[in-house]
């Protein structure tokens, strides 16, 4: 009657949070730092959604906001840096080769 597919689990139409939130840091790390309007960008997320996750990620101390004359940048802490990295090793373990 169903189809269920184990193989095609991490292939989902939407996004969960965990994959948000690696996307959010990967864009982050890749641009050294982010601003708003390019981590939007490149995650694909709304602004309110941003602003959400970026609050939630400052406050758990894996990106910081750097306040500059020319505007706000976010950077990715150490911290961030080894969640990234537990991201990543989930999602490799989830998808097939």
């Amino acid at each position: 009657m169903f189809n269920f597919d184990p193989i095609r689990l991490a292939s989902f139409k939407y996004r969960d949070r965990v994959t948000i939130f690696r996307d959010v840091l990967t864009t982050i790390k890749r641009a050294e730092e982010g601003r708003k309007y390019t981590i939007m960008r490149k995650a694909s997320l709304s602004y309110d959604q941003l602003n959400k996750y970026l609050f939630f990620l400052t406050n758990m101390g894996y990106i910081k906001e750097i306040t500059q004359a020319d505007g706000r940048k976010y950077s990715v802490t150490e911290k961030g840096s080894m969640f990234l990295k537990s991201l990543e090793d989930l999602r490799m373990h989830i998808q097939t080769k």
